[in-house]
């Protein structure tokens, strides 16, 4: 049996940059993994299956790790099968990324299981085909990415940082946010290179907030509760506050567990 985390991520800065005439928008960001993550077992099987621990979950192709299985498999002509378990831990439209973690553990599970090697630039097209930051959870750590998410530039790993986690009981559409985007802004934000933490940003705070009045009462309520600095993370709807200490983060946590179940105290990776 083969185990993975799919780690989940934050965005220190997101700036959507384009439209492609293909409907995508361009970034430039910088994406965190973070320690929060689902858990996935691999055994071997005749067949591709997946069983979830959150039945609201579909099991078949509209999940994407099962896609990634599929497409998997089918790139490498590969005749074995595999039995897949996710336990789900990070919570659906968030803006942590955990479709796109899953399917990238997927990935590299199957080929530990199969023992397979795949080229990396058959790797790329198939994480590109099944989202935009599949590529970065490949890679993980700390990475600037530019185009529609997959043009990554490894960084240099930052301290340690530990931050609270809040997902506020409902979730952004990816699509919904995108759709608010109105090109070009008239205040247009160039990240500082090379410099994750000291010029937070995201754009999709201007777009969601409007719509979820909840969303910049959480970012406020971190500040005034010890987070040094607070964002959304993606198109939302978690809520990030960056912590003096491990120690603060879990004074924190405390007072938020009874108001906001889904919450965690984490730290960069």
């Amino acid at each position: 049996m083969i185990r993975l985390t799919a780690y989940a991520k934050i965005n220190w800065f997101l700036e959507i940059t384009g439209k492609l005439p293909n409907g995508y928008h361009t970034l430039d960001t910088i994406f965190q993994t973070i320690s929060l993550g689902d858990r996935l077992t691999f055994k071997a099987g005749a067949d591709l299956r997946l069983s979830c621990s959150d039945p609201m979950l579909p099991v078949d192709e509209r999940n994407l790790a099962m896609k990634a299985a599929i497409r998997l498999r089918e790139a490498l002509k590969e005749k074995r099968g595999a039995v897949i378990h996710l336990e789900k831990l990070t919570p659906m439209g968030a803006g942590l990324g955990g479709g796109s973690a899953d399917a990238a553990a997927v990935l590299k599970g199957l080929l530990k299981l199969w023992n397979r090697r795949a080229p990396a630039g058959l790797l790329q097209r198939i994480a590109v085909s099944l989202g935009a930051d599949v590529p970065f959870f490949l890679e993980g750590g700390t990475c600037a990415a530019t185009g529609i998410g997959e043009k990554l530039k490894p960084l240099k790993p930052i301290s340690k940082t530990w931050l609270v986690i809040v997902w506020p009981g409902f979730g952004v559409a990816t699509k919904e946010a995108y759709a608010k985007v109105k090109l070009p802004f008239p205040d247009p934000v160039k990240r500082k290179s090379n410099a994750p933490r000291s010029h937070l940003f995201n754009r999709f705070e201007s777009l969601v907030f409007p719509d979820h009045a909840k969303l910049p009462q959480l970012k406020q309520m971190l500040i005034d509760e010890g987070a040094v600095a607070a964002m959304m993370s993606g198109s939302g709807s978690a809520m990030f506050g960056i912590m003096p200490s491990q120690m603060a983060g879990k004074r924190l946590l405390r007072k938020l567990k009874s108001r906001y179940p889904y919450s965690w105290l984490v730290h960069t990776r």
